[in-house]
């Protein structure tokens, strides 16, 4: 079943709650464990609750790449929706899925970056994100696929020129770090 949030997320979309995360370090990876409970609603599957205590999950926070750590961090306004998406796909094995795939879980990040008042730039960009991650991951339909890639083209040819600077800017610190060391 294939579900197409659309604009259901303008409204009845929120998400409450403290975020309290524990730290830990699980095969060399850094990972992070809800420890209060943050409450969703999203119009796709009413109201749900994240799991603490024995039954949580672990989330990476924002899987942000590196070149592109300067224009979205791995915290910032989005983590809530962030550690939300992370829990809808560790559902997705239960029984009890509050979505039923990995595309409805990226319409819902999408509508909870809207709630949570992430501005249309950046949402659009993480959606595009997490969206090309599914495709890659669980190889979609190709109507869908030939849509992401043509968004996500568009974008790479906005985004080269920041890119090549901050991968620049980074060799010319390392640079600088080494002249110095020495």
């Amino acid at each position: 079943m294939s579900v197409d949030s659309g604009n259901m997320g303008e409204m009845n979309c929120a998400i409450e709650g403290r975020l309290v995360l524990e730290h830990h370090i699980r095969d060399g990876r850094e990972v992070f464990t809800p420890l209060e409970e943050l409450t969703v609603h999203h119009p796709m599957f009413g109201e749900r609750r994240l799991p603490t205590g024995e039954h949580r999950f672990a989330s990476d926070l924002a899987s942000v790449p590196w070149p592109f750590v300067w224009l979205i961090g791995r915290t910032g306004p989005h983590l809530r929706a962030a550690i939300v998406h992370d829990w809808l796909i560790h559902a997705l094995d239960s029984d009890d899925a509050p979505v039923p795939d990995r595309m409805a879980a990226d319409d819902v990040f999408r509508d909870l970056l809207r709630a949570d008042g992430v501005s249309a730039a950046r949402r659009y960009l993480m959606y595009l994100a997490v969206r090309f991650a599914t495709i890659w991951r669980r190889r979609s339909k190709w109507n869908r696929t030939l849509s992401v890639l043509v968004q996500t083209a568009a974008i790479g040819v906005l985004l080269a020129p920041a890119t090549v600077l901050v991968m620049l800017t980074a060799g010319l610190f390392n640079l600088v770090e080494r002249a110095t060391k020495r």
